[in-house]
């Protein structure tokens, strides 16, 4: 039976391309190594290789048709890529050259199971990505690893290589999401990233993991590697999406204790999104803020400055913020 098993992805590796035999090869290794610790009693230990084998054996005559449906089919219903499909639009056609469908050269660096979704090119159409949704590994005929591969190249399709692969990631209490590529940077350098929230578990709260950002690096190519936090999912972009403008929570501020932990606006952060570089904060005890508006032509940006007080009727603590007294003015502050 193990024979059968070897000669079995010897033929399957001989249709395959070769990303496909490094995959089939990645999951023969883990399936010998699940073997070694399921099957370590002496007693069942024969009925329980002989079990596993004809379980992959059938898979492997399966498995890529099995991710293919799979694939497709979380394409077509996850509820976090059809936000995905409604709110991030193909932009190749405002560059010449550059086509909607990635060509073969692209598709042959990735799995075969992953289905294409959508190509993103830069304002300077020197850049474009290509991103890839898909199932990396079945479990009792269920995805255990849904992933975003992308892939970028120059506007003529040439030298493309792996960006890297997005995977789901929870952050904060049951909450989780995908991160998706939702546009270049100004410079054309950068992927600004927007996560896709997926419904949050019991005691989740309503949270948002806003936009993270791929720094593009001198003399580096484009990495998964580099992903950070860039900014909230209520943030402020604005000078031709160069600068970006939000709140977030200060620890000079008590705190909501709601689900997710809320930010108490309790600090002002400007940033220059075409270097990831802190431009301005703004941030005093017992104070929080809004941004009322941004005024380009003027260069500046109106808020709202609230500074709170405590006192017996409503000591300082964690949910003090429900019953402060406040006193809130309003100004207007230079741009930077």
């Amino acid at each position: 039976m193990n024979n059968q098993l070897e000669q079995a992805y010897t033929q399957l590796k001989k249709t395959q391309s070769p990303v496909d035999q490094v995959v089939t090869t990645n999951t023969q290794n883990q399936w010998h190594e699940h073997i070694k610790k399921q099957c370590n009693q002496q007693k069942y230990m024969e009925g329980c290789i002989q079990l596993n084998i004809q379980h992959q054996l059938y898979d492997i005559k399966h498995n890529a048709t099995a991710l293919m449906t799979v694939s497709k089919k979380w394409q077509r219903l996850n509820g976090s890529l059809r936000e995905y499909a409604n709110s991030v639009k193909n932009n190749t056609q405002q560059c010449s050259g550059i086509t909607r469908r990635p060509p073969k050269n692209v598709t042959q660096l990735i799995p075969s199971q992953y289905v294409y979704a959508k190509s993103l090119v830069n304002a300077q159409c020197d850049t474009v990505v290509r991103t890839f949704v898909g199932c990396s590994a079945l479990k009792n005929n269920r995805c255990s690893n849904w992933q975003l591969k992308l892939v970028a190249s120059d506007a003529k399709n040439q030298h493309p290589y792996i960006i890297g692969t997005l995977a789901t990631t929870s952050r904060t209490g049951n909450s989780s999401a995908i991160f998706i590529p939702y546009k270049f940077s100004p410079n054309g350098k950068n992927i600004i990233l927007k996560a896709m929230m997926r419904p949050s578990g019991a005691g989740g709260g309503n949270i948002n993991y806003g936009y993270d950002v791929l720094i593009h690096k001198d003399k580096q190519p484009l990495s998964t590697t580099t992903q950070h936090y860039l900014a909230p999912a209520n943030a402020h972009f604005y000078a031709n999406g160069t600068r970006v403008a939000y709140l977030e929570n200060s620890l000079l501020l008590p705190n909501y204790p709601q689900p997710g932990g809320g930010s108490n606006n309790g600090k002002l952060v400007i940033k220059n999104v075409n270097t990831d570089q802190v431009l301005m904060t703004k941030e005093h005890s017992d104070t929080s803020y809004a941004i009322k508006n941004i005024n380009i032509a003027s260069h500046t940006m109106t808020i709202t400055t609230t500074q709170h007080s405590f006192g017996s009727q409503c000591p300082r603590t964690e949910d003090s913020l429900n019953c402060s007294t406040r006193t809130t003015t309003q100004e207007k502050i230079t741009l930077p």
